[in-house]
């Protein structure tokens, strides 16, 4: 009954693993052609990052142009962790408007997530090194840290527009308390393993083409083996593109539900919705109502 209330006023309410996998899919195919193409982008983008940054495999016998290389994959390979957090940045913001009942738009989910994309970055990379004291512990104590600090921190930063170290802290108080940390690595750990071998199975042929390039290296010209790199990676970030909306759909209800569960998030919801209701119709009321007695006067 709470379920089938809270889908038809759209509200953020807490949410089951399976229920939520299942409510995820569901908004992802109903927004299927804005989720995608929020994600397209990206991943176009990405597949020449992630290209040009492979040219030092690509070219071993360029020796002298191997300091330009590297230089070229570092930069690449920044521009790609840049481009893919705004990119999730502009899926997540719509997400959430989705699911709070608002129409969104292409453009502007990304005017929306450009225009805070400092702040994301920088307060991403704030959390980063918390995040990574969990490898000083050991390799699975940064997987408690990861959600300690990461796990639903783009969706605070681009929903409820905080930053930096108050955003951080507030992701702590949201998901750390009374064992809800449990809980948020079960939800996290179960739709990562789902979306990526959902990635893997799109994914494979892009995965095996660079190992066609490397066993026949003496027999392709250059071309045909930057050609197959490129038309690999693409591959790849298409098959990205496909899955990670969808998880980012997952997080942002994973964030909904801790709200709910923390702070009562869907009953305020509810409660103005219902007062937006409640001033519809005393509006609609005072129209007839002095419809009716102009025309009885």
């Amino acid at each position: 009954m709470v379920c089938e209330f809270g889908r038809r006023l759209k509200l953020p309410y807490p949410m089951g693993l399976a229920e939520m996998l299942e409510e995820s899919l569901e908004i992802y195919r109903q927004n299927f052609v804005l989720l995608f193409g929020l994600a397209l982008i990206p991943a176009l983008l990405s597949t020449v990052f992630v290209t040009v940054a492979n040219l030092w495999q690509t070219l071993p016998s360029a020796r002298e142009l191997e300091p330009l290389l590297i230089a070229a994959m570092v930069i690449s390979y920044i521009l790609l962790l840049i481009t893919s957090f705004i990119g999730y940045g502009a899926q997540i913001w719509a997400a959430g408007q989705i699911i709070t009942g608002k129409s969104v738009g292409f453009g502007e989910a990304w005017m929306a997530v450009l225009k805070r994309s400092g702040a994301l970055l920088l307060t991403m990379l704030i959390a980063f090194f918390p995040m990574l004291t969990g490898l000083i512990l050991c390799c699975v104590g940064v997987l408690f840290t990861t959600v300690i600090f990461f796990a639903v921190l783009e969706q605070i930063i681009l929903l409820e527009n905080i930053a930096y170290l108050h955003a951080i802290s507030r992701h702590v108080q949201l998901v750390y308390p009374n064992w809800e940390w449990a809980r948020v690595l079960g939800f996290y750990l179960a739709s990562y393993v789902i979306v990526m071998l959902a990635q893997i199975l799109l994914g494979w042929a892009g995965m095996v083409l660079p190992f066609v390039v490397e066993i026949g290296r003496e027999a392709l010209p250059l071309s045909a083996q930057l050609s197959i790199y490129a038309i690999g990676q693409l591959w790849q970030q298409l098959a990205t593109a496909l899955v990670m909306p969808y998880w980012l759909v997952f997080l942002t209800l994973l964030y909904f539900d801790l709200r709910a569960r923390r702070e009562g998030h869907d009953l305020h919801v509810l409660l103005v919705k219902w007062d937006d209701l409640g001033s519809g119709a005393r509006k609609l009321w005072g129209h007839e109502a002095r419809d009716t007695g102009q025309g009885t006067g």
